[in-house]
């Protein structure tokens, strides 16, 4: 499957819906212009890291396999975080309406709106099936006979061992090691944030919050990393499965988008999104 391609195919399907209705003899845009530009960025972006994909996929080859799947996982969601600033933003531009006309808007922006979803959702699907294909191609790799001659002599002293050694594979870092690399991670990151703290006060407190990752739900590495990063530069409430912040909570407590490191992984997306669309993000609403 071509999915770069692919994408570009839905793309065009979503296209041809309305993005400008008329409600009470006024025409309201269902997407602004802004909106559709930066809709059309993001498409273009993922286009690219698929077509990446694609290109690897074709000839079987790939220098770095698990970073080139990770960044497809990465941004599988990235449309639907991008769609949940946009429904941020529709909130605070169409709450001058009345309750009839906003509720005839939402009649009339069923169908683009709709069509934006299922956009969403396919793109994530298609992203997530790459990172799987491209996942594989390590393995496949890694599975090939090595050609080269051995050129030096055996020594007839050493015996040749009954069962070949196998070389170890590369140990993945468990979950407890990611948090005792926690600190040293932080302070590379955000470190204006975490720079107030020692040593020892740092990885106690981001041995609390990797903790809390962990009881929320989190199994991945990455997620556990994301949620402590989010929780030291906004607050551990910010994540809490009860914040009023309502945006969050229709990220952190919605199960249709997927498991808790998914979720992780979208809110994260939707906070990068924000900034860039200049939306508060620590705000009630």
């Amino acid at each position: 499957m071509a999915f770069a391609n692919r994408i570009s195919d839905l793309a065009r399907t979503l296209a041809q819906y309305p993005t400008v209705v008329t409600v009470m003899d006024k025409k309201v845009d269902v997407r602004t212009k802004e909106q559709l530009a930066t809709l059309s960025t993001e498409t273009t972006k993922l286009e690219v890291l698929a077509a990446e994909g694609d290109a690897a996929i074709a000839s079987g080859t790939c220098n770095d396999p698990a970073g080139l799947s990770t960044r497809l996982n990465f941004n599988a969601p990235q449309i639907s975080s991008l769609l949940t600033a946009f429904a941020a933003q529709d909130t605070e531009r169409l709450k001058s309406m009345s309750i009839i006309s906003k509720q005839k808007f939402d009649g009339y922006a069923q169908n683009r709106l709709g069509a934006e979803k299922r956009f969403a959702e396919e793109v994530s699907t298609l992203l997530t099936q790459e990172a799987k294909a491209v996942a594989g191609l390590a393995k496949s790799e890694s599975g090939k006979p090595d050609t080269t001659p051995d050129t030096k002599p055996e020594s007839p002293s050493v015996p040749k061992p009954e069962d070949p050694v196998k070389p170890q594979p590369s140990k993945i870092p468990s979950v407890q090691d990611t948090i005792s690399a926690l600190p040293g991670y932080l302070r590379a990151t955000i470190p204006e944030i975490v720079k107030k703290y020692d040593d020892t006060a740092l990885s106690t407190q981001s041995k609390i919050y990797a903790d809390a990752a962990i009881k929320l739900g989190a199994n991945s590495n990455e997620a556990v990393r994301i949620y402590v990063v989010m929780a030291f530069t906004y607050g551990p409430e910010f994540l809490d499965p009860g914040t009023k912040i309502s945006w969050v909570n229709d990220i952190i407590n919605n199960p249709q988008l997927g498991t808790i490191d998914q979720r992780i992984l979208i809110l994260r997306n939707a906070v990068e999104m924000r900034r860039k669309l200049d939306l508060p993000i620590l705000d009630a609403a």
